[in-house]
């Protein structure tokens, strides 16, 4: 793991970086990365916004986490917080598409905004679900509900994946994404 100051990189990220590379994806490797970039700065300036200390960034072969203090958030502000990497995501595949041209980009920044907005716990979806049933019931009825949502997506996204890779050979990707995200709700906790 490499630390520089609240940024922790773990090694799973230049792994990750060079299995992309050798796959051939070189040409969308940088614009992946700005997207990814543009997300991460969207939820750090929402952060920074609401006043919440951003303890620790962390890259990892599944993306980045931002720890923050949010305990005295209201939910309403961290629902937002959390929803800014996406919409980031979202504004700016309609502008690239529209008034750049960038295809490559806008699908990118559209598939990424799409994609954590999923009720999976570890995505920005998955947060905002808890957020919510938090908000409304109890963060326990809240952790229950996010842990069979996230199991159900999670197996569905996967599948799904499973089918373009074998159908299509190809989607190898997409298929490693999937599987990221099913991997942690069959290692959490019982479902009850």
């Amino acid at each position: 793991m490499l630390k520089w100051g609240k940024l922790e990189i773990s090694w799973g990220f230049p792994a990750l970086a060079a299995v992309a590379l050798l796959a051939g994806a070189g040409g969308a490797l940088p614009i992946a990365a700005l997207c990814a970039l543009s997300h991460e700065a969207g939820h750090l300036l929402a952060l920074r916004l609401a006043r919440a200390k951003v303890e620790r960034v962390r890259l990892t072969a599944f993306g980045a986490e931002i720890q923050a203090d949010t305990r005295y958030l209201p939910y309403p502000q961290e629902i937002l917080c959390t929803l800014a990497g996406p919409a980031v995501n979202l504004i700016l595949a309609v502008l690239l598409a529209r008034l750049a041209g960038n295809d490559l980009a806008a699908g990118v920044n559209l598939t990424l905004g799409v994609f954590n907005l999923l009720p999976i716990p570890a995505l920005d979806g998955g947060r905002v679900l808890y957020l919510l049933v938090s908000w409304g019931w109890d963060p326990m009825a809240a952790d229950r509900v996010c842990r069979w949502v996230g199991l159900c997506c999670a197996l569905l996204l996967t599948a799904a994946a499973l089918a373009v890779t074998v159908r299509y050979h190809a989607g190898l990707f997409l298929l490693m994404g999937a599987a990221g995200t099913l991997l942690p709700q069959i290692g959490s906790r019982q479902y009850n």
